[in-house]
């Protein structure tokens, strides 16, 4: 791969190699620095185009121990310990009325740290990987007449292509306006782990505040501004301070402490684009779809829509022939992480409401739609109280190919499919539901049945095989006991 380069801020080279690339990914953001040091070292010749650092944001984030899965997917785990971020043990939580002091399971840590410098760590390794990268401004007439066979718009918030052409829809009732500040304080902070991230709700909205340093720490108030003195006018400083004095736990911990800087104000509104992908452009990150931050998941997020990417983009360019398969699947995967994602704010929502008729909590939240464990347990008792098997395959069960995802492309492959599963379903808690499904009909035991499943699809987990045919007869793929 040719060696990385950079241009000044506003500029991009005009020679041909430095502006013609197979892939151009816009954006300075773990999106883009996912998809493009992934296709980079998949052997594609990548072009990433960031702002000027001076214009990227400095906003602290926090990330969960998950994301280190996407660190060594991408092989930088190595470059994000060594650099400097402030490893992050847990969360400290005021919700609803109840206390929690969450450590990360089994010892794992996560980071807290900010978003210009997490670029500048991702935008490093994808020059280490070979790509080019180099800093301008684009506008979207730019970005689709650029000489690239594919362009992925992962420039957040901003959607440089997002804005003119994914219809970008704001979810009703998620309005919402965060105000940060950082605040130092003299000696330790009271807290039972000053790593942790804080969480609060209060009656007008919640707060959150993460560590930026020794003896500073980033405080953040999630409102609505229909429903705060903003929408009077008054000023973000005497809006910020009115909404922290009414959090009981984060005034006490933050006593003692000065304001040194902001507030700033962010749009932290939800929203998603209803098109994903076009003709030679993709929509990734941020830039499709934002979720509320309250789940501490937006890099991972960005991470992980970044690797679906560039495996759609690899398989395109790789297998032409899959190309509207990759596409679409990756669109909508994309639309069921942010549809997931949704249901889950609005159930956490629900739960940290200290006044459910404020418009604040009464808009956002709403049951999580229920699922099907009910049906589970009822389908594994009429299992376990028959004295033999007696299954037959639905008749609206059919067996065909459908798009799947591995580490760098998008193949076709067989799938179990019923109305209800449009899109097919593989695997259940890691069992082969196809395998265990098409052997189910034959035998009259159950450790049978198991031993035949073994044969076929490899060593399984006797627990999760019985909680998976117990799902098929729930489901309605198997019919009888």
């Amino acid at each position: 791969m040719p060696a990385a380069e950079k241009s000044g801020p506003g500029q991009i080279g005009d020679s041909p190699h430095g502006r013609n690339c197979e892939i151009l990914v816009v954006g300075g953001g773990p999106a883009a620095a996912t998809a493009a040091r992934l296709l980079t070292s998949w052997g594609r010749d990548v072009l990433l185009v960031a702002r000027p650092d001076a214009d990227e944001p400095e906003l602290s984030v926090s990330l969960t121990p998950s994301c280190r899965k996407f660190f060594d997917l991408m092989g930088i785990s190595s470059a994000i310990e060594a650099a400097g971020f402030i490893p992050s043990h847990g969360h400290t939580v005021w919700w609803g009325g109840s206390e929690r002091v969450e450590p990360f399971a089994e010892g794992q840590h996560g980071w807290q740290v900010s978003t210009g410098r997490l670029s500048r760590v991702m935008l490093a390794a994808v020059e280490a990987a070979g790509g080019r990268v180099q800093r301008a401004t684009l506008t979207a007439d730019e970005v689709l007449a650029w000489p690239a066979r594919v362009r992925i718009d992962a420039t957040g918030r901003s959607g440089v292509l997002a804005r003119p052409l994914g219809r970008r829809r704001y979810e009703p009732g998620h309005r919402t306006v965060a105000l940060i500040g950082h605040w130092r304080r003299r000696g330790p902070w009271p807290l039972p782990d000053p790593s942790h991230t804080l969480l609060e709700s209060y009656a007008d909205g919640w707060g959150w505040s993460v560590p930026v340093g020794p003896d500073t720490r980033a405080l953040a108030v999630m409102v609505d501004p229909r429903t705060t003195s903003l929408v009077k006018g008054e000023g973000a400083r005497a809006v910020y301070l009115a909404e922290i004095a009414k959090m009981s736990h984060l005034t006490e911990a933050f006593r003692g402490s000065d304001l040194i800087s902001g507030p700033s104000g962010w749009d932290a509104s939800m929203y998603v684009a209803e098109q994903m992908t076009g003709d030679g452009w993709l929509l990734a990150g941020d830039a499709n779809a934002f979720v509320d931050p309250l789940s501490s998941a937006g890099v991972k997020k960005a991470m992980a829509s970044g690797w679906l990417a560039a495996v759609a983009v690899n398989t395109a360019l790789t297998q032409p022939a899959l190309a509207s398969t990759a596409y679409d699947f990756f669109a909508a995967r994309e639309r069921a992480t942010y549809t997931q994602f949704l249901a889950l704010t609005r159930q956490f929502l629900l739960d940290g409401a200290p006044a459910p008729d404020h418009p604040f909590w009464a808009d956002r939240g709403a049951p999580a739609p229920a699922d099907d464990r009910a049906a589970v347990v009822a389908a594994w008792e009429r299992i376990r109280a028959a004295s033999h098997l007696s299954l037959s395959l639905a008749p609206d069960v059919t067996f065909a190919p459908r798009p799947a995802l591995t580490e760098r492309a998008i193949v076709l492959e067989e799938r179990l499919v019923t109305p209800r599963d449009p899109d097919g379903v593989r695997f259940v808690d890691g069992v082969d539901a196809v395998t265990l499904v098409r052997l189910a009909p034959r035998h009259a035991e159950v450790p049978n049945l198991f031993e035949d499943y073994v044969r076929s699809a490899g060593p399984g987990d006797l627990a999760a095989f019985l909680k998976t045919l117990a799902t098929a007869v729930a489901r309605g793929w198997l019919l009888g006991v």
